[in-house]
């Protein structure tokens, strides 16, 4: 159902982790290069640089942020199966911590050490946190859900 709180924090998610693909997620400025990372490449902006990075670099990023939507709108429509839902949502979290990990631990050191620049995160870099927060608080409301009709279901 469209109405419920955990479906709205749902879509949320699935709104930040597709505006993803519209901000870049960091930016590497050094005396040589400046590169810019994005979720669909790294680009360097410096003319004629022997520095070139190939258009798959960032593909299993972009495997974990589709995995991520789709999970998350389909976990919208299983509001039925609020087991099924809390599992969905497990596995949704365990994709975005493994994408936080990926971009702030992983993609940042080798940038940093290939490319001997400074790093800047900006505004697509939070994304998966905030999208993090908003998949805690939709499992917790759906288990309030589900207690709540756990209590109901109960002889007094």
């Amino acid at each position: 159902m469209i109405q419920r709180i955990q479906s709205l924090y749902l879509f949320a998610v699935s709104i930040l982790m597709g505006l993803m693909f519209f901000f870049p997620i960091a930016g590497y400025y050094g005396e040589l290069n400046a590169l810019k990372f994005n979720l669909l490449g790294i680009k360097n902006m410096v003319p004629d640089s022997t520095l070139a990075f190939s258009p798959y670099t960032t593909f299993p990023l972009l495997v974990l942020v589709l995995g991520v939507i789709i999970i998350s709108i389909a976990i919208i429509f299983q509001y039925r199966s609020r087991l099924k839902q809390m599992k969905w949502i497990k596995i949704n979290i365990l994709l975005n911590i493994v994408l936080i990990m990926g971009i702030f631990i992983i993609y940042s050191r080798w940038l940093q050490s290939t490319s001997d620049a400074s790093e800047s995160f900006q505004t697509a870099a939070f994304f998966p946190l905030i999208s993090l927060m908003f998949l805690v608080m939709a499992y917790r409301a759906i288990r309030k859900d589900e207690k709540l009709v756990r209590s109901a279901d109960r002889l007094r």
